[in-house]
């Protein structure tokens, strides 16, 4: 038997030649992608004894699905609770059998730019190698499915579906930069001991009080189905802009509305504020009062946020845009404003002279949720309130106003 070892392009060509090659074709791939391979390999679907893909984790292109529906001997694997993972390629003509087995999945990554190792065997059909492919493709039998358009109708929904769910990125490693040393920065590795010391250690405004002017906030958002559904007053206390008289006149006076981030010197702001701007208003609505903030909502959210400034002098900035995010969802937003910035900035290590909303999400998000502090259970009591607004509370950790 002849071996040769394979990086994933030299798989991808030695799959092209061994489909045209052989009279018959075996195949079991955990996933499959819809590329140049797949044309070939579907220009030969007379030659298929077993061709086997696995859609775990909705991996596998639904256009493949698709063009695999009614085809003889194709299949798709339903693993149940196991994940059905094998990477292996079989051809025989006559007594002569080639394979190839190891990394490769049937996928452009597979296929061509991930550093894969595969072997290709080749040698008579009866030699043991072969034998013992052949019966561990025949133990998948149970578990094929013949491709349904009622299947691939049903796989496409949840294909779709699962593109919208937050997926785990690579781990950022020594060497990446400035991610680096934000993902090592002292945010982004507290503990959630340490941030809750650091909340109640705050030199500035009680924490009381704080966690009350978050909770009303809450209760004006659930009060309404949208934001231009609320009094105009309470959209400048909740911007942070409210004047003592407005206060006083509207029941709004039982808190300072300048916490987390007072907005009163941003005229064209305020000016937006006051005119109840619809922009504003379907900024807000775009983001979900409950549940996972996707960096996509955040990105609508911004898009009608700077549409309300499209006819202002000064363009509404990370004040004033995160001052909003953070009181509907003091989970997930922290209001950047002058007195914390700098805190925040040595915190999470990214330099605050650069900072805006196209790169807000990378620089304060993305390491907030990886952080230790963030992802720990929620407790008990008050300190259950500090968790729900644990995003908006680091003003309690970093405002300074020297």
């Amino acid at each position: 038997m002849k071996v040769d070892l394979l990086d994933a392009r030299a798989v991808s060509k030695r799959l092209k030649k061994l489909i045209a090659k052989h009279d018959e074709i075996h195949l079991a791939a955990a996933w499959g992608y819809n590329g140049p391979l797949a044309d070939h390999l579907l220009q030969n679907a007379q030659k298929f004894n077993s061709v086997t893909f696995g859609v775990a984790f909705c991996q596998t292109d639904p256009d493949l699905v698709d063009r695999l529906v009614g085809r003889s001997n194709a299949f798709i694997a339903d693993g149940r609770s196991k994940t059905f993972h094998p990477k292996l390629y079989y051809f025989r003509t006559g007594e002569k059998a080639e394979a190839i087995v190891g990394s490769s999945n049937f996928t452009s990554g597979g296929l061509n730019r991930n550093y894969e190792a595969s072997l290709h065997l080749r040698g008579e059909a009866g030699d043991p190698a072969f034998t013992q492919i052949i019966t561990l493709l025949e133990t998948y039998a149970p578990i094929r499915k013949p491709v349904t358009l009622e299947l691939a109708r049903s796989y496409r929904v949840q294909f779709e579906a699962a593109k919208l769910l937050r997926k785990p990125k690579n781990p950022t490693l020594p060497g990446d930069g400035a991610v680096w040393r934000q993902v090592t920065s002292p945010l982004a590795t507290m503990g959630w001991s340490e941030y809750l010391n650091a909340v109640r250690s705050g030199r500035y405004h009680v924490l009381g009080k704080r966690l009350d002017l978050l909770r009303t906030c809450q209760s004006l958002f659930a009060s309404v189905g949208s934001f231009a559904e609320l009094s105009p007053n309470e959209w400048k206390a909740i911007a942070g802009v409210i004047g003592e008289a407005q206060k006083r006149e509207s029941g709004l006076d039982n808190h300072d509305w300048g916490w987390f981030g007072s907005m009163r010197g941003m005229g064209d702001f305020a000016n937006r504020i006051r005119e109840q701007d619809k922009w504003l208003s379907r900024a807000l609505d775009s983001i979900p009062r409950h549940g996972d903030v996707s960096k996509t909502q955040y990105e609508s959210y911004c898009g009608y946020f700077l549409r309300a400034f499209e006819n202002s002098h000064r363009v509404g900035g990370v004040p004033t845009a995160t001052r909003l995010l953070a009181m509907k969802r003091p989970d997930t937003f922290v209001c950047v404003s002058k007195p914390n910035l700098a805190g925040l900035a040595e915190a999470l290590s990214f330099s605050r002279t650069t900072l805006d909303l196209d790169n807000y999400w990378e620089r304060i998000i993305e390491p907030i949720r990886i952080s230790p502090w963030y992802n720990a259970d929620r407790p008990n009591g008050e300190d259950a309130e500090i968790w729900d607004g644990r995003a908006a509370m680091l003003d309690a950790i970093y405002y300074d106003p020297s």
